[in-house]
């Protein structure tokens, strides 16, 4: 198979801004013959980006994103490989969208008391069918007009330690390789430099994680070498993707745009389980 590869990409399932149908039709048009569809705690646009890839000749591998809490750091699983129609693992998903629907209610109600009331239905609205969150919120801050960007909705009151911040529930790093371990799939640590802690990181990848996001859409030269290295020594399998949330978000990175060398392709595809090879024929 030719063609370039894109392995983190969002949709509409939960905060990117072009549906999976979109995503894979965009992907197609850069040359992008292999992605993953990795959104936020949920597989809900899984089917229709099968579908989708399968009418355009694009190979689509079901993925999610699973965010993971420390005390001072944000840490995101890549989950890929998923048997993404099991029960278990919908339930699984479901009840982290549940932790996050609880916590973007006090996210609400802090931003309230700062004098920034947001109606609950209009963040609803603004997530669609997918999994809601803070960018939703920011989206509505937006439009109300107290903040001008997203970016500035997270740097004033959505991110750690700002005032309308509320962290998630604990999810530890082996409770989510178990999610996704438990469906099949292969777990792999989401733009690692973003972290801010090499020890952190080297912590994580010593923890169950079977690959790690080496190239990213974020990530300096330096850090693609440093991580590189580590991949290596570890032997994890190596990723790669843009991260992009489409044209209209705060990452509309082009789909296809982070280089990576051929044989990171030639590798993901090897490590393909069993059934999805017999599916992919």
């Amino acid at each position: 198979m030719s063609g370039r590869a894109d392995l983190h990409l969002h949709t509409t399932a939960s905060d990117g801004s072009r549906s999976p149908a979109a995503t894979v039709e965009a992907a197609a048009e850069a040359g992008v013959t292999l992605l993953a569809i990795t959104d936020h705690d949920t597989i809900e646009g899984v089917s229709e980006a099968v579908a989708a890839g399968q009418k355009l000749g694009v190979t689509v591998v079901p993925g999610v994103e699973v965010s993971v809490d420390t005390e001072h750091h944000d840490i995101h699983l890549l989950g890929f490989y998923l048997r993404w129609e099991e029960a278990a693992l919908q339930a699984a998903l479901r009840e982290l969208r549940e932790r996050r629907a609880a916590r973007n209610r006090r996210i609400l109600e802090k931003l309230a008391a700062l004098g920034l009331s947001l109606e609950a239905a209009r963040v609803q609205e603004l997530g669609g069918h997918g999994s809601v969150g803070r960018p939703h919120i920011a989206r509505a801050m937006i439009e109300r007009g107290y903040v001008g960007s997203q970016g500035e909705a997270f740097h004033r009151y959505l991110a750690r330690g700002k005032p309308a911040f509320v962290p998630r529930v604990r999810l530890t790093t082996e409770e989510a390789c178990c999610i996704i371990t438990g469906a099949g799939g292969v777990p792999a640590l989401a733009h690692p430099a973003k972290i801010g802690s090499w020890p952190l990181v080297e912590e994580v990848l010593a923890s169950g994680v079977e690959g790690v996001e080496v190239y990213h859409s974020d990530h300096t030269r330096a850090e693609v070498d440093r991580l590189l290295a580590l991949a290596q020594a570890r032997g994890l399998l190596v990723t790669g993707g843009t991260d992009s949330h489409g044209p209209c978000s705060d990452r509309p990175s082009e789909i296809g745009s982070v280089e990576m060398p051929p044989w990171v392709r030639e590798q993901f595809l090897a490590r393909a389980p069993a059934w999805w090879r017999q599916r992919e024929g």
